[in-house]
């Protein structure tokens, strides 16, 4: 926590402010103590915000779909006003990290834990469902771990399940990719089935560390919640067959509240959260009862150390962008004397690692936020994300990270970040690069890229390259990718060589350009392979619309360039993912002479074909 900025306001309706708990682009969260003497957790919009018609009637409705539920395992509603000049909603203070936060620091959950969970989140679902509510955003950073059991939280996108509170126009997509429903990111009606589905994703997140839908990016997440079946076999055998009834596709199947409360019994350890869980719960009510009897002054610490975490606060800001609703996390910050999590370890990856590395996910607020507020992070292709980043001083700059691209031609410097020296890949006025290599020959490494900053830049480079470090060393996110896909692949192996042979030449050996890319620099022509995610080039006007190989290896619309130099470049769709995204082959064959660019183009598809026929054999 955080003391007051001279900005902040000292009152919120009845309840004095004490300290910042979180900040973010859309608004903070603020610790107050109540005119009872208990500690609220108040939601506060930016007054700029404010300003915006919707997003205040969205607030207001957040509010009223707050104060209908009241349940034991709901953060009880206080207070609120969505007239203010800020508007503001207060909830009872609940010490303790949430889900997401949880299983990053301590890993999988024990029956004990599930146990707890299971029936909370059933009896949180219960009292929701008879407010009348569908929650549609259940996601482990809005359940909260208390005490006594869990705490759902964030009712900025509830519904009615009668159409008496209306947020959304029809077929507009909201939630959170990982834990919809099915039939949520399909943009059907929902039930408050759907919440089951949510709570089922969670029930396998905590028992496996593991969330089961995830994929390279948003739309192949959502693709994967609607068409494949999720690996329960790692979640105890206990809990199998309810976690898989409540991730049944059709929303008929799926248990209601009562049944999860139910399922429990057969559990015979003693419903508690982890002693780490505990631990951190006690840590932090004692934090926020030195903070409210100091006044807001910044009180002494105790001498026990504890660790830097992200947890959602009690209550999550929710705001409107691009006719969307985005979630935002803030921070309850850590102490300075906090250990170092990089102390004594040394950053290794696998080529696998490189390869399903979830860079979007290294770009989250967890991972980079107190350096300030990731806005958007958006996949570019599997390796490759960037976001607009607003630091903490309101500067806006463009944050790119890549993961398993070359740094080869980085220049060392003088520091270190888990045991690799850190390198300058600053190319260019206005940015600057850091990298660290994990692999050598080629040299293959993590890149955060700078770039549109005013002033140095480079140390907000390095601080989030430390914190992208951290993540791939403590808790390493990864996509998982259906078993057939082009993200897999090994790109050097993914052809078989004779092909290649036959139109580069023979012995021309391969070169690994990045973690998803190969190239073969022969004597007619310079072969480049691509298999990754990307978007989707076959509606650009700059790209012809064709079928590989007279379509026989199906009817996708793949897409073609053809360069003044003779480069012909042909994409290849393998599968659309959602929206403008979709597995990709992309060759481009390089003539070495003008008399070789008549058959660059036939080449690039033989290639193509070659890969798509070891897909199919594999």
């Amino acid at each position: 926590m955080k003391p007051l900025g001279p900005h902040d306001p000292r009152t919120a309706g009845r309840h004095r402010l004490i300290a910042v708990i979180g900040q973010g682009a859309m608004g903070r969260v603020l610790l107050g103590r109540s005119p009872d003497g208990r500690l609220v957790a108040v939601k506060m919009i930016h007054h700029h915000l404010a300003r915006n018609a919707e997003f205040r009637t969205r607030f207001r409705l957040e509010v009223q779909a707050s104060q209908r539920v009241t349940g034991a395992y709901t953060a009880a509603v206080m207070d609120a006003d969505a007239d203010a000049e800020e508007p503001w909603l207060a909830s009872v203070f609940v010490p303790g990290p949430d889900l997401r936060a949880a299983i990053e620091q301590h890993g999988p959950m024990s029956l004990g834990g599930l146990r707890l969970l299971t029936a909370g989140l059933g009896s949180a679902l219960l009292e929701i469902h008879r407010a009348g509510m569908i929650h549609r955003d259940l996601k482990p950073t809005n359940v909260l771990l208390a005490e006594d059991g869990p705490r759902v939280i964030d009712f900025g996108i509830a519904r009615a399940v009668v159409p008496d509170l209306q947020l959304t126009s029809t077929g507009t997509l909201l939630g959170s990719p990982a834990f919809m429903s099915p039939e949520q990111a399909s943009g059907h009606e929902l039930s408050t089935a759907s919440d089951v589905f949510s709570v089922g994703a969670m029930l396998v997140l905590a028992a496996t560390g593991q969330r089961p839908f995830l994929g390279a990016s948003a739309p192949q997440t959502l693709y994967n919640v609607v068409h494949q079946h999720p690996d329960t076999s790692r979640v105890p055998s206990v809990l199998r067959h309810l976690v898989a009834a409540c991730l049944d596709k059709n929303p008929a199947n799926r248990p209601d509240p009562t049944q999860l409360i139910d399922s429990v019994a057969a559990i015979t350890a003693r419903a508690a959260w982890p002693a780490g869980i505990r631990r951190q719960i006690i840590q932090d009510r004692a934090e926020a009862e030195r903070w409210a009897d100091s006044g807001g002054e910044v009180p002494d610490r105790p001498a026990p150390r504890r660790t830097a975490r992200w947890v959602a606060a009690a209550a999550v800001l929710v705001l409107l962008a691009a006719g969307a609703v985005t979630i935002f996390l803030v921070d309850r910050g850590s102490p300075p004397e906090a250990a170092d999590p990089l102390a004594n370890r040394t950053l290794e990856l696998t080529d696998e690692q490189l390869r399903l590395a979830d860079t979007c996910a290294l770009l989250g607020n967890d991972v980079v936020g107190s350096l300030g507020q990731p806005v958007k992070p958006e996949l570019a292709d599997s390796s490759r994300c960037g976001t607009p980043f607003v630091e903490t001083d309101g500067r806006q700059v463009r944050m790119d990270l890549a993961v398993g691209t070359s740094v080869a031609a980085g220049r060392q410097l003088a520091e270190q970040v888990a045991d690799r020296s850190v390198l300058d890949t600053t190319t260019q006025a206005g940015s600057c690069g850091r990298a660290v290599a994990v692999r050598t020959q080629p040299t293959l490494g993590v890149e955060v890229k700078i770039t549109e900053a005013e002033g140095d830049s480079c140390k907000l480079a390095a601080d989030a390259l430390k914190a992208v470090v951290t993540r791939l060393v403590t808790n390493p996110p990864s996509v998982q990718p259906p078993k057939t896909s082009v993200v897999r692949l090994v790109p050097c192996e993914s052809v078989d060589q004779a092909i290649v042979a036959a139109h580069v030449g023979a012995g021309v050996q391969p070169t690994i350009v990045d973690a998803h890319t190969c190239t073969w620099p022969g004597a007619p022509f310079v072969i480049t392979l691509h298999t990754a995610e990307a978007k989707r080039v076959d509606s650009d006007p700059r790209y012809t619309a064709l079928f590989v190989n007279g379509g026989k290896l199906g009817d996708f619309p793949s897409a073609r360039r053809i360069d003044p130099d003779g480069t012909c470049a042909t994409y290849y769709l393998v599968r659309p993912t959602i929206e403008d995204r979709g597995e990709v082959i992309a060759v481009t064959a390089r003539p070495a002479a003008v008399a070789a660019a008549e058959t660059a183009c036939a080449t690039t598809e033989a290639i193509i074909t070659g890969v798509a026929a070891r897909m199919g054999s594999s």
